[in-house]
């Protein structure tokens, strides 16, 4: 079979739910895969093949919503070996569903082995707020479900890129020009703390950009977030 990667396993996860019409974004706040509908919340975790560690990210991931499945790629043995029939055992009793992606053939198919069940680890706490925050403060799916070695774009490092962007149009922007254009004091904060060294202060409330601002909007895992708001800003006078 032809070499792979997890991340292969994401685009075809992430189009067997927005067919369903889930909200779906990836990386976020450490989970492989979240799909939003509504009140419904789902969270995959993937791996290539199973393993103990994806059970215990999936034990984790119980604990902000009901609906936890695992993905692996469509074993190549009959799913009527031993080993298989163990997997599910295990899975089943711990109330985890499970997803196969035919990540060999042409048409990559997600089957539904499993489903989620009998959660009773769940509980709408804060880290279920949290997810729901990133996702709701993310403008688009900027990550690849199971990437490793890259930079994850986050909701604060869009807000921080916007910035970028701003300034890169303006030159120099105040906080007073930020707040005529409806951007919100935590937003606008960002100028100060500065977390990335993607501004330079001028004077008391105004900014200009960095010689690293001015390297991250250059940056190829950044084009399509600055792309977005450079087009969102380049009327606002």
């Amino acid at each position: 079979m032809k070499s792979y990667n997890e991340i292969d396993l994401y685009a075809p996860i992430c189009d067997f739910f927005t067919k369903q019409n889930y909200n779906v974004k990836s990386e976020v706040k450490g989970c492989d895969v979240v799909a939003q509908k509504g009140n419904d919340i789902v969270i995959v975790e993937m791996k290539k093949a199973f393993q103990l560690k994806l059970v215990y990210q999936a034990i984790d991931r119980q604990t902000i919503c009901k609906n936890v499945f695992v993905a692996i790629a469509r074993p190549v043995k009959p799913q009527n070996t031993k080993q298989f029939q163990n997997m599910l055992k295990l899975l089943k009793r711990l109330g985890i569903g499970l997803l196969t992606v035919a990540i060999d053939s042409p048409i990559k198919t997600v089957d539904v082995i499993l489903q989620p069940n009998n959660n009773t680890a769940f509980k709408n706490n804060k880290k279920t707020k949290k997810l729901l925050l990133e996702m709701q403060q993310r403008t688009g799916d900027y990550n690849i479900g199971g990437m490793t070695r890259k930079k994850i774009i986050t909701a604060y490092k869009e807000k921080a890129l916007e910035l970028c962007c701003v300034l890169q149009q303006k030159e120099e922007i105040s906080y007073a020009f930020l707040r005529k254009n409806n951007v919100t004091e935590s937003h606008i904060k960002m100028l100060g703390t500065n977390v990335y060294q993607w501004y330079e202060r001028v004077s008391r409330g105004v900014y200009r950009l960095s010689e690293e601002g001015k390297k991250a909007l250059e940056q190829k895992e950044y084009k399509e977030v600055v792309a977005y708001y450079q087009k969102k800003w380049k009327s606002v006078q």
